[in-house]
């Protein structure tokens, strides 16, 4: 039997993330390193999953992804740590790389929408996804915040272990945003709807961004909100590739950022420099 929670289709008894049937979390806590919209003054309530389907050589949170730490969940525990987030004050439940519980995640997501929970649900993946298992998502999901990593399958492959990753990603993120063609805000500024499209610049890989940008500009146009991250970090494995083993530099960034605004682009979260680092890594 193979797996559809992702693209890869593995054999369900040796799957390439090894992540269990049920659930497994590696924390779950009040976070405020997400974009203005998501994180606000509140926080948002991230549940951090374990394991991962991609293999991405400078991931900072490898700990729960690459070396699988975390606790397995109960669906009915899972339920209840929605609950308890949204009780500390929550703007949102923040599904961060969800994508190897798919199957899992739909029933649940399921299950608040009957029980009408009241918060939005972000849907925060590396959009290495099945453009079909997005389909599931339709009224489930309120925002989309996928990381469209790569625009050159090369690099994908060679950092992530993701075979057409260019190919896959665009399908997937071209259904986010045909479920959500507009973002809409609640008071204060918090999404409560909507699609960004997140980008990671990495160092000395400059034309691999511009390649994600133009294609966003081209198929999704110039209104999306779009996040350029400059936060790169050179950990896990990162210092076996000599080009990526360094943190992101000023010009290099400044050189995407220029080009993003040259294709007209109107809204676009810009990341200082100084944020990168472990500030926003969370302690797993």
């Amino acid at each position: 039997m193979f797996c559809q929670n992702c693209p890869r289709h593995c054999y369900t008894e040796r799957k390439f993330c090894w992540a269990p049937d049920n659930i497994k979390i590696g924390l779950w806590q009040l976070f405020y390193g997400e974009e203005p919209s998501i994180s606000g003054k509140n926080g948002s309530g991230a549940i951090f999953f374990s394991h991962c389907n991609l293999r991405c050589v400078f991931c900072q949170n490898y700990q729960i992804s690459q070396l699988n730490q975390g606790k397995d969940i109960t669906d009915k525990e899972f339920l209840e740590i929605c609950y308890e987030l949204k009780n500390q004050g929550a703007n949102n439940i923040n599904l961060i790389s969800p994508t190897v519980y798919h199957r899992r995640l739909v029933k649940l997501l399921r299950k608040l929408k009957e029980e009408k929970f009241p918060l939005p649900i972000v849907w925060n993946s590396n959009a290495y996804e099945l453009r079909e298992n997005i389909k599931e998502l339709r009224g489930l999901v309120d925002v989309y915040l996928p990381d469209f990593k790569y625009g050159v399958n090369e690099l994908a492959l060679k950092y992530s272990q993701a075979p057409n990753y260019f190919e896959i990603a665009q399908q997937a993120v071209l259904e986010m945003f045909l479920q959500k063609p507009r973002n809409k805000y609640e008071e204060g500024g918090i999404m409560k709807a909507g699609l960004i499209v997140r980008h990671l610049v990495l160092p000395s890989n400059i034309e691999n961004s511009k390649i994600v940008l133009k294609w966003l500009r081209d198929n999704l146009g110039s209104e999306i909100q779009i996040s350029l991250l400059s936060q790169y970090t050179p950990l896990y494995k990162a210092s076996l590739f000599p080009e990526i083993s360094r943190s992101l530099i000023q010009k290099e960034y400044d050189e995407v950022s220029q080009f993003a605004l040259s294709l007209g682009f109107k809204n676009i979260y810009f990341q200082e420099l100084s944020s990168v680092g472990r500030e926003f890594i969370p302690e797993f």
